[in-house]
C-alpha cells in the first residue's frame, strides 16, 4: 500500500515535469516557427515560455532531489564515521527543511499580492505564476523527508551511507 502512494506520487509529479517541457517544446517551436518561417510573431510564446520554466524548475527540483542530484559539498562526509556521516546528513536535510520553509512562508504574501495582477501577453492572474515557489517548497520538502527517513533508518541499523 505504501509503496503503491509513493509510485503514485512519483508518476504525478513526473508527468507533470513531462508534460511542462513538452508544453515548453511546443511553445517555443510554435514561437519560432511564427517569428522566423510566417513572418508574424506570437506575443504570447515568450511570456508562456518563461512560466512554464518557472514551474518545471520548481517541479524539477523536486525529482532532482529525489535521486539525489543536486549539488553538494561532501568533503567533510568522506573523512567521518557512518555514525557522523548520518548525522551531519540529517543536519543538513534539516536545514533544507528550514529554508523550505522560510521560502514558503514568504513566498504567500506575493501570491496575495499578484494576485489582481495579471501577466502582459498571456493574461493569466500572475499569482498563477508564483503559486510555483510554495508548490515547489512542498515538493522538495516532501523528498527531503522521505531522504531524511531512509538517512534516519540507516543510521538505526548501523549501515553505511
Amino acid at each position: 500500500m505504501k509503496r503503491d502512494v509513493w509510485w503514485i506520487y512519483e508518476g504525478i509529479t513526473n508527468g507533470a515535469a513531462v508534460t511542462l517541457f513538452s508544453a515548453m517544446v511546443v511553445v517555443t517551436t510554435l514561437g519560432v516557427f511564427f517569428r522566423y518561417v510566417l513572418n508574424n510573431a506570437l506575443p504570447w510564446a515568450e511570456e508562456a515560455d518563461r512560466y512554464l520554466f518557472i514551474w518545471l524548475s520548481f517541479v524539477g527540483a523536486s525529482i532532482t532531489m529525489r535521486r539525489k542530484g543536486h549539488i553538494a559539498v561532501d568533503l567533510l562526509l568522506r573523512y567521518v564515521s557512518p555514525a557522523w556521516h548520518h548525522r551531519l546528513t540529517l543536519l543538513a536535510q534539516g536545514c533544507v527543511l528550514v529554508f523550505l520553509c522560510v521560502v514558503f512562508w514568504a513566498s504567500l504574501p506575493v501570491i496575495e499580492l499578484t494576485s489582481e495582477t495579471r501577466a502582459t501577453a498571456t493574461d493569466i492572474p500572475m499569482s498563477w505564476v508564483y503559486i510555483a515557489a510554495p508548490v515547489g517548497c512542498v515538493l522538495i520538502a516532501i523528498e527531503t523527508l522521505r531522504l531524511a527517513a531512509r538517512t534516519w533508518a540507516e543510521m538505526r541499523q548501523g549501515g553505511a551511507a
